[in-house]
């Protein structure tokens, strides 16, 4: 098989992975079941084949990689599962009240298309570009192979909108959703990207900034919720230190985009190890061994990549 295929197979996979089994979305028992893996692929790995191959051609750069990501993630989360409006989804917790204006799940429509776009999008992009440094920039798909991935990407969505979850969703804001989906490709389109000011000194410790960062989003998300705090404080300060963030990220180099991946997972992990004492068998496992296997690696690269 040719390397640039591999490559993105590999990629289609790392999605899915990491957005869902290692995030404890679909536990190792129902990741692996063989119907569920084909959505899934087809989803995650669908969606992330086609950011990549639009980050590439619009000129690469991290804010169009973040904007790509949360597109994705509204994709997803909004007009194909339609957890955006559904207050009675499955995983929204408190987040079904908290932050409800309008017929939506406002917090968690921030949440998740924050968490699509760094945990499904951008750390398998990253990992792309450490595994085949040489692709790790430059487009896998020919323009036939996109048109076939596309295709799979929006019979995938359409599945999901009809069968996976009954609600219907209020139609103006899930048109307002689309536009906003729209507006987002539309600003990673453009020759420049703007880019935040300050920024955060991602190359001193990246692992301690992944782990802060992840940690950060889980706070804002996870706990001030529940303490009653107004909806938007949580909401502006999850997103102006993911803006913060991604417009620091170019000043790492392979290793150090490694170590903060390892950062990142931190979350997850714990994530991981907390539904295995809970019963759901395999998730801490696979978290662990993820997060070892890349450690190794990360200790195998000199420091000058």
């Amino acid at each position: 098989m040719e390397k640039r295929m591999k490559a993105a197979i590999v990629l289609s996979i790392l999605s899915p992975v990491f957005g869902e089994l290692i995030s404890g979305s679909s536990p190792p028992l129902e990741f692996f079941n063989p119907l569920n893996f084909v959505f899934l692929w087809g989803l995650y790995g669908g969606g992330v084949l086609l950011m990549h191959e639009l980050w590439v051609r619009w000129g690469r750069g991290y804010m169009r990689l973040m904007l790509l990501g949360m597109a994705y993630g509204m994709i997803e989360e909004g007009l194909a599962i339609k957890s955006f409006f559904d207050p009675n989804w499955m995983d929204l917790g408190i987040l079904g009240t908290y932050g409800r204006v309008a017929e939506t799940n406002l917090v968690w429509a921030i949440w998740l298309s924050i968490f699509h776009a760094v945990y499904s999008i951008t750390v398998p992009i990253l990992l792309i570009g450490i595994i085949y440094p040489e692709f790790g920039e430059k487009r896998l798909l020919t323009d036939r192979a996109l048109e076939k991935v596309l295709a799979v990407f929006l019979a995938t969505c359409t599945f999901i909108f009809l069968l996976l979850n009954p609600y219907t969703p209020p139609p103006v804001q899930y048109l307002l959703t689309m536009f906003i989906i729209a507006l987002f490709l539309k600003w990673s389109s453009e020759e420049r990207v703007w880019q935040p000011s300050p920024r955060l000194p991602l190359q001193g410790n990246p692992f301690l900034w992944g782990a802060g960062f992840a940690f950060y989003l889980m706070f804002m998300f996870s706990i001030l919720p529940k303490t009653g705090i107004p909806f938007p404080i949580p909401s502006i300060l999850g997103i102006l230190m993911t803006i913060v963030f991604y417009g620091s990220l170019d000043v790492l180099s392979r290793k150090g985009k490694l170590g903060l991946i390892l950062g990142l997972m931190t979350f997850l992990l714990l994530i991981d190890i907390i539904l295995e004492l809970r019963g759901v068998v395999g998730t801490g496992a696979v978290g662990i061994l993820v997060f070892l296997f890349l450690l190794t690696k990360y200790r195998k690269m000199p420091d000058t990549h």
